[in-house]
């Protein structure tokens, strides 16, 4: 007769349920412990991560966001995830369009999808930033999960656009810079130059028009003794 624990047989089952069932507890464990590890970078990198689905119909909706969000959207991660238009909402008009046609070229081709656009935050405040994804292995109801980052550029921006309004103030500074060079024709005589249009010029009215240089008028010792011969005008004259 077999006694209640059951026979040899029976207590060996036992011992194997033991074992699995410890094994799945550690296994539990483990994922858990990697759940919370992750969740700890997740929530220091100065950047939100998201998982997104684009279903069938052309409509896309995210289905993870990390708490980063309401930073950068001031918008909690609940708000987005419920409200699956939330976010393109935000989008400046001046940028939507070129935003849904990279959205919808990343989604044809299944390649990087990488656009910086402007977002019109609820307090009135206008914040750059750059989403980037890649289609990854999960899959939700048949349909491909992107992954992806959520990058606030702002200050990158406004750094670019201080440069490039430097450029171009040097640029219009160079453009207003004039300078002499070449062969000037001028007369033997009474020193006019000839212009690109066949023109005599005054010396002096030619070098300001093609240069940063300014005249002012006086009259040379030489010139004083021709021009004024009854005046002593000798400056170089020593007393005696």
């Amino acid at each position: 007769m077999n006694n209640f624990h059951g026979d040899e047989g029976g207590e060996e089952r036992l011992s194997e349920d033991g074992r699995d069932s410890l094994y799945r507890k550690k296994v539990e464990e483990e994922l858990r412990e990697s759940k919370q590890r992750y969740e700890r970078l997740v929530n220091t990198i100065p950047c939100a991560l998201y998982d997104y689905v684009r279903w069938p119909d052309g409509q896309s909706s995210f289905v993870y966001i990390s708490r980063q969000c309401e930073e950068i959207f001031e918008h909690s991660a609940a708000s987005i995830l419920s409200q699956k238009d939330l976010l393109w909402s935000l989008v400046h008009k001046d940028d939507f369009e070129r935003l849904k046609i990279a959205d919808s070229k990343a989604n044809l081709t299944g390649t990087l999808f990488q656009c910086e656009v402007r977002i019109v935050l609820p307090s009135g405040r206008l914040k750059w930033v750059q989403l980037t994804s890649m289609p990854s292995t999960q899959h939700l109801d048949s349909q491909v999960i992107w992954s992806g980052v959520v990058l606030d550029i702002t200050e990158r921006k406004v750094v670019e656009e201080q440069r490039d309004q430097l450029v171009d103030d040097l640029r219009c500074a160079l453009a207003e810079v004039k300078t002499l060079s070449g062969f000037l024709p001028i007369c033997a005589s009474c020193k006019k130059i000839r212009d690109d249009n066949g023109y005599w010029n005054q010396i002096e009215s030619y070098i300001r028009d093609h240069s940063e240089a300014e005249f002012s008028h006086g009259i040379c010792p030489d010139c004083a003794k021709k021009l004024y011969p009854e005046l002593d005008l000798d400056v170089n004259k020593k007393s005696t």
